[in-house]
């Protein structure tokens, strides 16, 4: 056998074995719903301006198909009012967890949700990552009715145009979130020894 054909053979088997040995990771999906505020007393914000409410969601899996994400897969829920006006970050479970936990977002085999949260609310002790309110957020409801967020202890909030609306799967996108783009330490260690394989292979030539 020559070493031609030693070099077919062997150097795509040893890339395959090397990135099957590289893990797949967990992704993480973005659920979103896009309304209007109907009113508002929070700062920044007033009546027709955009409202998107956004889950960072990972259950541990990879796949839109199948899957099925409850309360405790949250990794942050932000409200977005007036495109970037008022915008709140929140991690539940990053603090105390939810106070309403009712339903799950629910995809079919097809990747194509079928159900969403029934209630999804934190009323006390929130976890908040970020804002940029000059007033200091303390609740948010996902539960079909007004209001959905609220700021100063209950005295300010943002209600929403057919709020009803959001717990109604049809309302909702689910997509993966964006990819990090830089290669994590085990792609990095693959692809290094896969050109070192091709640079020894070169030298023997």
């Amino acid at each position: 056998m020559t070493n031609q054909l030693l070099k077919a053979l062997c150097l795509p088997a040893v890339t395959c074995a090397v990135f099957t040995a590289i893990p797949a990771h967990a992704a993480v999906f973005t659920a979103t719903y896009t309304g209007t505020v109907f009113s508002a007393t929070v700062d920044n914000v007033t009546a027709g301006d955009t409202a998107v409410i956004t889950y960072q969601l990972d259950n541990g899996g990879t796949s839109l198909f199948n899957q099925t994400w409850n309360a405790s897969n949250i990794v942050t829920v932000t409200f977005n009012f007036g495109n970037g006006a008022h915008v709140t970050t929140f991690n539940p479970n990053g603090g105390d967890g939810l106070d309403g936990t009712t339903g799950s977002f629910v995809t079919n085999a097809s990747g194509q949700l079928t159900a969403v949260p029934f209630v999804w609310s934190d009323l006390s002790n929130v976890n908040v990552v970020s804002t940029n309110s000059t007033q200091t957020p303390n609740a948010w409801l996902v539960d079909g009715f007004n209001g959905v967020y609220y700021t100063n202890n209950f005295g300010k909030r943002v209600d929403l145009t057919n709020v009803s609306g959001n717990i109604v799967a049809a309302n909702w996108t689910i997509q993966p979130a964006q990819t990090q783009t830089t290669p994590e330490p085990g792609t990095l260690l693959g692809l290094l020894a896969v050109g070192s394989l091709g640079l020894l292979a070169r030298k023997r030539q």
